[in-house]
């Protein structure tokens, strides 16, 4: 008898360690080219949000706010911007940022408690795809996907951090020319 449930107790924690993925994951669907570089201008309007799946009310406005607040801390771009186009600036260069909240995982309490923190697994993560499009010319210069796990306390702005972290590098590479 207590052979069998421990050979099922084995077995239950494998199934959740083989289901908790790692804190982020990063697709690319055309990677940030060489010939691009110096924006002057970049526009951030609010992230769609996809219809296929549920996901958090706030995460189109709340994603696009932190992206914007990151990049006006680096000081790198003349004009940051969260409309939805670049009024009055047709003489400078454009680089506007389309997301889509494309997907959301509630996480597992269960998972939080057996694995203590270790590599946030069983916290909540969001899915977003980026496109970066030149607003002159209409080239899309960077188109990436990225899944982030929620940071402690997983709630409010935090489960957002690592998806807005892997943006703003892109948006970075983008920017300086480098792949």
């Amino acid at each position: 008898m207590i052979y069998k449930k421990s050979y099922v107790s084995v077995i239950l924690f494998f199934l959740l360690f083989i289901g908790c993925a790692g804190p982020t994951k990063v697709n690319v669907y055309k990677a940030p080219e060489r010939t691009y570089a110096g924006y002057d201008v970049i526009v951030i309007p609010d992230f769609r949000k996809t219809d296929l799946e549920w996901v958090p009310y706030d995460s189109g406005t709340a994603i696009a706010d932190m992206v914007a607040e990151d990049l006006r801390k680096e000081d790198k771009f003349k004009v940051i911007s969260r409309s939805n186009s670049p009024e009055g600036m047709k003489d400078q260069r454009v680089l506007v940022v389309d997301g889509v909240v494309s997907g959301y995982k509630r996480g597992c309490k269960y998972c939080e408690y057996v694995f203590q923190g270790v590599d946030d697994r069983g916290k909540m993560s969001v899915q977003v795809r980026v496109t970066l499009v030149d607003e002159t010319t209409g080239d899309i210069l960077a188109d990436v996907g990225v899944d982030g796990r929620a940071k402690s306390p997983g709630t409010g702005n935090s489960k957002y951090i690592r998806v807005v972290d892997e943006i703003v590098k892109v948006i970075d590479a983008v920017n300086s020319g480098k792949s």
